[in-house]
């Protein structure tokens, strides 16, 4: 602990000497002034529902827009989220995400979640967490490897090599029976999936049946049969084996309801594996795509996490010993995924009539939760849009409202696997940072588009120079 305190005192001078006097605004969405309707609405929703915000739902805690209640002040996402929680469920998250996700721990409420998570729970001990590290600085690794291979100073295109080391990890983690043609169908069908989502998130928040025609409906119903039926075939084969890995695939395989003592049947296993490959290696992936956008454009930073990755580790190889004394590491990534939440919105709806923030809702009302705006309102966050990671910086941290800043979500339902996801990322990042510098490619300029996740228009592509 004496050393821990240590490195933040340390880590809040270097701070005071590195902070860029003018701090870096990077791409953002410039919301309209006034609400959008009609035709305009609908077709900018499709394009990135992001665009449809106007102003006010940066500056207001509530605002009623085309019928739903947009909702951004801490103590009412706590009403929605903790306090009042089983008034306001997932309908159309489950509505939108079921025939891809099935009833795994995301598309299920009540009793039916409640088991998957009591069962799931431990397989997220911390100590189980860090023994992985060597995967993720194995996979990192590997792909620097890969680069060494292109001229120096090339180009690549990051966000398709965070996705390859992320699906790296969770073959060594979760799916370890899958084998190289497994990774192409994976990222091609959820590529499908996410190209049609600003369709099937609004007819889903309509509520219209999902045999409705809209555009990517028929993709993206080929993309989810692709992508069930590989993992369908990997549980099959690890049925058939009698193999017991100690994987996370065989903890869900033997993990049991605490009341009841029932197990996954293979319908609910596959549902999780999917859950957990989604919500694991698709958000963590964009949450290092847009931390290395950011320290691409931040030399500054960049130079200061390098520092304390040396002074850490010694320059050996990221170990567990290492991840909570990363500080700085750990302050950019939640800066970047304060700026780019991996999901950039939530929604739940009102099982019966009622009221929140002195707005009336009725039953099966919506209430949307713009993490994108959240993160960047203007009565919450000074200078909202500008790259900061002082925010993060233990002091301020701690006195930060609790349901102001949403990366994993909040309450009970918060993500099952954000502390695995933090010591992943900050595994990667300070792996990446002993060998690599990275540089803005001119004339790139990377849109946040939301998808399921929120993903860079046209993808992140940025210059890396080996050391």
């Amino acid at each position: 602990m004496t050393r821990l305190l240590a490195d933040y005192a340390g880590e809040a001078a270097r701070l005071r000497r590195i902070m860029p006097r003018v701090p870096f605004v990077p791409a953002r969405i410039t919301p309209p002034a006034q609400p959008l309707a009609g035709a305009r609405f609908i077709a900018t929703f499709a394009r990135n529902p992001l665009e449809v915000l106007p102003r006010q739902i940066y500056e207001e805690d509530v605002y009623r827009y085309r019928g739903r209640l947009y909702v951004t002040a801490p103590a009412l996402l706590k009403e929605v989220f903790l306090d009042r929680r089983e008034e306001f469920q997932k309908v159309v998250q489950i509505r939108f995400l079921s025939p891809l996700l099935g009833g795994g721990l995301i598309t299920s409420e009540g009793r039916e979640w409640k088991w998957q998570r009591q069962a799931a729970a431990p397989m997220f001990k911390q100590h189980d967490m860090l023994r992985f590290l060597p995967v993720f600085v194995g996979a990192t690794r590997d792909l620097i490897e890969v680069w060494r291979k292109a001229p120096p100073g090339s180009v690549h295109a990051v966000d398709r090599d965070m996705t390859h080391v992320t699906f790296a990890v969770i073959c060594a983690t979760l799916l370890p029976s899958a084998d190289r043609t497994m990774g192409p169908v994976l990222e091609s069908s959820v590529e499908v999936f996410q190209r049609s989502a600003g369709w099937g998130i609004l007819f889903a928040s309509a509520g219209l049946p999902r045999w409705v025609p809209r555009p990517g409906l028929l993709s993206g119903l080929r993309a989810i049969s692709r992508l069930r039926t590989a993992v369908a075939a990997l549980i099959r084969e690890r049925r058939a084996s009698g193999r017991q890995p100690d994987d996370l695939m065989h903890r869900l395989m033997v993990a049991r309801d605490t009341e009841s003592g029932r197990s996954m049947n293979d319908a609910r296993l596959l549902d999780n594996l999917l859950t957990f490959y989604l919500a694991g290696h698709e958000t963590t992936a964009r949450a290092l795509t847009w931390t290395l956008y950011l320290l691409a454009h931040s030399p500054e930073w960049t130079a200061a996490l390098r520092e304390e990755v040396e002074r850490v580790t010694g320059g050996a190889p990221v170990g567990a010993e290492h991840i909570e004394r990363l500080v700085l590491v750990q302050q950019v990534l939640k800066e970047a995924m304060r700026l780019y939440p991996p999901v950039p919105y939530l929604s739940r709806q009102a099982m019966a009539e009622t009221t929140l923030g002195g707005e009336r809702l009725p039953a099966g009302g919506s209430v949307v939760i713009p993490i994108y705006a959240v993160h960047r309102h203007t009565a919450r966050w000074r200078d909202p849009d500008a790259f900061d990671p002082a925010r993060f910086a233990p002091a301020t941290e701690s006195a930060m409202a609790r349901y102001q800043y949403l990366p994993f979500g909040a309450g009970p339902r918060i993500c099952i696997g954000m502390g695995f996801a933090m010591i992943e990322t900050t595994a990667i990042i300070a792996t990446l940072l002993q060998q690599a510098d990275f540089a803005p490619v001119a004339g790139d300029d990377p849109h946040p588009v939301a998808r399921v996740t929120l993903v860079p228009r046209g993808g992140m592509r940025l210059r890396v120079s080996l050391r």
